[in-house]
């Protein structure tokens, strides 16, 4: 698949858009595995919620959320000593789940992680195909002022299992220099405007 830009601000908008790739067909009867793509603040989540709200068909997975209904929020409900070993534990547990419904072939899937990386974005788009489903990659592509500011503003609403842990410059810089952009990898580029 060539690569697609859909420039828009509005997530619903954004998932009209979107929507023709979400849906199976008479001619494609297989699951649908939406696999979202960028750095903390790019709209990940809110693209997530907003698929859930109009393809109710779909299932969201999220790590953030898993470690939250396992043992509550970051640094509040739990020490930030922990947050490495719990999140291990929800890495395995967002896999089996992906595993288990992907098997079921009863819903579609978004996968509501950063997938900064290719090879952990290859290592899916193989396990899905393997499933007999069929994978979205949407690359929600911000400007690293917008993400900042984001982050910032988000923090100031208040904590919770999507937003818990606090992104320093420092960790920003390392999340913004380690991601690899995808380029040419079928995927669908949402590129946001103000």
């Amino acid at each position: 698949m060539a690569t697609t830009v859909i420039q828009h601000n509005d997530p619903q908008a954004v998932v009209s858009r979107l929507s023709p790739y979400l849906s199976r067909s008479e001619d494609d009867e297989r699951p649908v595995v939406l696999m979202t793509c960028g750095i903390a603040g790019a709209g990940k989540t809110t693209l997530s919620k907003e698929v859930l709200r109009t393809h109710p068909n779909f299932q969201r997975l999220s790590i953030d959320e898993i470690i939250a209904s396992r043992h509550g929020i970051y640094n509040i409900d739990y020490d930030p000593s922990q947050h490495e070993a719990y999140s291990e534990e929800a890495v395995d547990e967002f896999q089996v789940t992906l595993q288990r419904l992907l098997a079921g072939r009863q819903v579609d899937i978004v996968l509501d992680r950063a997938f900064y990386a290719k090879e952990d974005r290859d290592d899916f788009k193989a396990l899905i195909e393997k499933s007999n489903a069929r994978w979205v990659l949407v690359h929600l592509k911000v400007d690293e002022s917008i993400l900042w500011r984001r982050i910032g503003e988000r923090r100031k609403k208040g904590v919770d299992a999507n937003c818990a842990l606090e992104i320093s410059e420092d960790l920003f810089r390392m999340y913004v220099d380690g991601f690899e952009h995808p380029c040419g990898e079928g995927e669908i580029v949402v590129e946001y405007t103000e």
